[in-house]
């Protein structure tokens, strides 16, 4: 029986010449390269990790909008050096007006008292910064303003002054009050105008002149020791920070909220004292004042505000919602300024971890610096540090029905969780950003994939972008803040692509980032100037030319 040959369509024309074998290895060879070429069509590429398609970015015109020379505030000639260093790398155009725009802008538009004559003596620097569009001092936002500038310092002492003289105003604030979360021009500024805080009613009571507003976030405390740290990390003063006397003044009181904000809440025995409006001093314009005299502490904290938003203040008489002591510190309100339902923030807990452990590696490092003082907020940080991670991995962890083990938003050490997310730092989608946990965690890579879901009650889908919000800004409200925390926690090239093209797209509307956008009309959006956010930007285009250069 003669043989039957592979295919009839290779027993023609030029095909004759080849024997059976040489025509099934062409055929082998004619159906590889047919399926190499269909693998890497652009509706084939980008489907996963390992296959990104060649990028080419889209452009969107992002306009140039950093304030002319004569209208900002403080200019760093090694912080205009770098951004044309780092602007000469870039191909995006659009990301390079964006960085030019969001790195400076903290230097540009907040920084609105330098106490140069201190900042060229050997006395500690003073330095104040507005958050943006409010005239007063987060504690949170201004370490996070002004960090992104570490690491650029060293070669600019005034920048580097700068710096030191924000921590040490945080330090005044804090010593002065340590429960307040903003604060107006320190006392030793020159008054410019009548402005007043809140007219909360707090425990402790404060001076309105000086205070914005008193909401104890745990997070402010932890941004305290971050911009401590970063500094240190970035200059090596160790001395500018542990030889401070504005500092060293702060911690010891400051620690002692911690270590209170640790009890339950029926575990604390002392006396419902009532509330009272803050009490206002008289400032003379023009002149700087001495400092106001610390206010008692040892009767706990307790807040209460007149409001129809239940996120602005606290219940059950001003305390808050209610906890069993377990290792965790509490907190009465989220970075976003809103309340907490249940008093243990898991991931304000987990920057205050990493950050009292850092703090304490920078003490252990300068043993000839150590005073008596010094010596017992090393032991007291390590400790106090090794506490909350311990209690965080206890209590910080429960079992998702579709996720599998994660991390709650909220606990109460009862038994009771909040599952969750807000698009403010510290935030779960952050953790690794904090340093708590690395991008590639198991439980963190399921904690994200909650997230970044619709099971997370604040994460939006909308024809514009999709990202997460919160209970600040409400329904629908997406926060660029989130989509920038999602670029430097992924490691999915493809989602950073994506997740890159809205931050790009909503930015070619104003130049800069805001506190919030609508999901579908990105023309509804609150707060265009929002400094945080905007370094929060500069330092994701930096982290994206560090680790993925061919994006930018």
């Amino acid at each position: 029986m003669p043989e039957r040959p592979i295919s009839s369509a290779f027993t023609l024309g030029p095909w004759r010449k080849f024997s059976g074998v040489s025509v099934l290895l062409l055929y082998i060879l004619l159906i590889t390269t047919v399926l190499y070429l269909f693998h890497f069509t652009p509706e084939s590429c980008g489907s996963r990790h390992s296959n990104p398609c060649p990028y080419e970015p889209t452009i969107y015109n992002v306009p140039f909008v950093r304030p002319p020379q004569s209208q900002r505030k403080f200019t760093s000639p090694a912080v205009e050096e770098f951004i044309v260093h780092v602007t000469g790398k870039m191909r995006d155009g659009d990301l390079k007006t964006l960085l030019e725009n969001c790195l400076p802008n903290t230097l540009d538009t907040t920084v609105e008292w330098f106490d140069v004559d201190n900042s060229s003596s050997s006395h500690d620097p003073r330095a104040f910064l507005i958050t943006g569009d409010i005239p007063a001092m987060w504690i949170r936002d201004s370490t996070n303003q002004i960090s992104p500038y570490a690491s650029i310092a060293k070669k600019d002492p005034r920048l580097q002054r700068l710096i030191l003289g924000v921590l040490n105003v945080q330090a005044t604030y804090l010593y002065y009050d340590p429960y307040a979360n903003a604060f107006l021009r320190p006392w030793d500024a020159p008054k410019q105008d009548e402005r007043y805080g809140a007219d909360d009613r707090v425990i402790p009571n404060y001076d309105a002149t000086y205070v914005w507003e008193s909401k104890y976030e745990l997070d402010s405390i932890a941004n305290f020791f971050q911009l401590a740290n970063n500094y240190i990390q970035a200059t090596q003063d160790y001395e500018g920070v542990f030889l401070s006397s504005e500092w060293l003044k702060a911690v010891p009181r400051v620690l002692i909220v911690l270590h209170d904000q640790m009890k339950g809440t029926w575990e604390d025995t002392r006396d419902i004292m009532d509330l009272e409006s803050p009490h206002h001093s008289i400032r003379q314009t023009g002149k700087a004042e001495s400092a106001p005299l610390p206010l008692p502490i040892g009767d706990g904290y307790r807040f209460r505000r007149t409001t129809e938003r239940p996120t602005e203040t606290l219940g059950e008489n001003g305390r808050g919602g209610i906890a069993r002591e377990c290792g965790l510190v509490k907190s009465a309100f989220r970075p976003s300024d809103d309340a907490t339902t249940f008093p243990y923030l898991i991931p304000a807990n987990a920057q205050l971890a990493v950050q009292l452990q850092m703090l304490s590696d920078h003490l252990q490092h300068v043993p000839h610096l150590l005073t008596p003082l010094l010596i017992d907020i090393e032991q007291r940080t390590r400790k106090l540090s090794q506490t909350v991670r311990t209690a965080i991995e206890k209590h910080g962890i429960v079992e998702h029905p579709t996720f599998g083990r994660i991390y709650a938003f909220e606990v109460d050490c009862y038994g009771s969780y909040l599952l969750m997310d807000d698009a403010n730092m510290p935030s779960l989608l952050s953790l690794p950003i904090l340093g708590y946990v690395s991008r590639t965690n198991t439980v963190y890579q399921a904690t994200r994939a909650f997230v970044l879901s619709l099971n997370n009650p604040w994460y939006f889908e909308g024809t514009f972008a999709s990202g997460v919000g919160g209970p600040h800004t409400g329904q629908d409200m997406i926060w660029p803040m989130s989509l920038l925390v999602r670029i430097q926690t992924s490691v999915d090239e493809v989602e950073i692509r994506h997740v890159l093209d809205e931050v790009k797209r909503w930015s070619a509307r104003t130049g800069l980032m805001c506190e919030s956008f609508d999901k579908n009309e990105p023309s509804q959006f609150t707060r265009p100037w929002f400094s945080w956010a905007n370094g929060l930007a500069g330092t994701t285009i930096i982290y994206l030319l560090d680790h993925y250069p061919h994006l930018v």
